[in-house]
């Protein structure tokens, strides 16, 4: 039979404290078993808080996020605006003058080699990949040379 120190010490999802700081079975499937994970409250530029009160240098990135900032008001301010007109659509049916700008914005910074290009959105490293190998099948096939791959 295992004690709940011995619990904490091999995780199985049973020790993430709930909001009364007791130790409770967790419904989300984490990363790792035998690590407890703190439950982050809230947010402000590059730091995270916990329910006890410590900070954390947030070095998320690359594939879990793009960090840009918790508790940033400009931010929020932007998303709510944007949100409030239209949320998401689908690129294969729809664009959007936001995306449209941003793609123009994207290409001046990355300098003169990409002047006449074009930006595709995702939403990281494995789309971004499997998108190449779409459209290059697809490059194939409207250039009349269905046969290649």
């Amino acid at each position: 039979m295992t004690t709940r120190n011995q619990a904490t010490q091999f995780c199985d999802n049973l020790c993430v404290p709930d909001s009364s700081q007791q130790q409770s079975r967790s419904a989300v499937f984490r990363r790792s078993f035998r690590k407890a994970f703190p439950s982050a409250v809230r947010g402000e530029g590059v730091y995270i808080w916990d329910t006890d009160g410590h900070r954390y240098l947030d070095l998320a990135g690359s594939a879990a996020v793009n960090l840009i900032g918790h508790g940033i008001p400009e931010v929020s301010a932007a998303m709510t605006e944007q949100s409030a007109k239209l949320e998401f659509v689908h690129s294969s049916q729809f664009t959007t003058s936001i995306a449209e700008q941003y793609a123009l914005e994207l290409l001046a910074f990355a300098g003169k080699n990409f002047d006449g290009g074009a930006v595709y959105f995702t939403c990281g490293g494995s789309e971004s990949i499997e998108t190449a190998l779409k459209l290059a099948r697809q490059y194939q096939i409207e250039i009349g040379q269905s046969r290649r791959y």
